[in-house]
């Protein structure tokens, strides 16, 4: 994550051991990186469709991803390829893609991020060390940032220090409603 670090956010929500000074400076610092991350968005208006910026720049709350539980990632050199024996799969002139796949809190949206031209991908992806909880847990906060002025980069941090960061040149993001037919409060058993 270029702006927000785990270590930032955890000293942010007060999840470490730390004076009532220390919180103080660590929000302070926390709200700091928010505003130098929203300036450098204001420059990727061009970089990317309207939609997704208008998602990176106002999707927070309701219609943003914090609390979103990841569906799938899915990364490699064919994942539109059917493996059915009708067309060959040709070597060395695939392009590797990603796509991501998330389900907001209120499960009634899910959100794709179709990845395209990737250079580089890291993860740091681990179980959440939780008596109720076999996942990796909820996401906290996800940016969007420019490596260069080819690539761009979309880091996801969730709530345990997991990390998902992705470095990409073309970005195709789809977001659909969900006609729930289930209470919000059956999401937890």
């Amino acid at each position: 994550m270029k702006y927000i670090t785990y270590d930032i956010l955890a000293a942010a929500n007060d999840w470490v051991d730390q004076t009532e000074e220390e919180l103080r400076q660590a929000e302070k610092l926390f709200w700091s990186k928010v505003e130098d991350y929203r300036r450098e968005l204001e420059g990727l208006k061009s970089r990317i469709s309207h939609p997704a910026w208008h998602f990176f720049r106002h999707g927070f709350g309701r219609y943003g991803l914090h609390d979103a539980s990841l569906l799938s990632l899915t990364v490699g050199d064919g994942l539109d390829y059917v493996a059915d024996g009708i067309k060959p799969f040709w070597l060395n002139h695939q392009r590797m893609s990603a796509r991501i796949e998330f389900l907001n809190y209120e499960q009634d949206l899910h959100y794709v991020f179709d990845l395209r031209g990737l250079s580089r991908v890291r993860s740091d992806i681990f179980i959440e060390e939780d008596p109720y909880s076999k996942s990796i847990g909820d996401l906290y906060l996800y940016e969007l940032t420019a490596v260069d002025q080819d690539l761009l980069q979309l880091g996801f941090l969730f709530a345990s220090g997991a990390s998902i960061v992705i470095r990409f040149r073309r970005l195709v993001f789809r977001r659909k409603r969900i006609k729930r037919k289930y209470a919000l409060d059956e999401i937890y058993r």
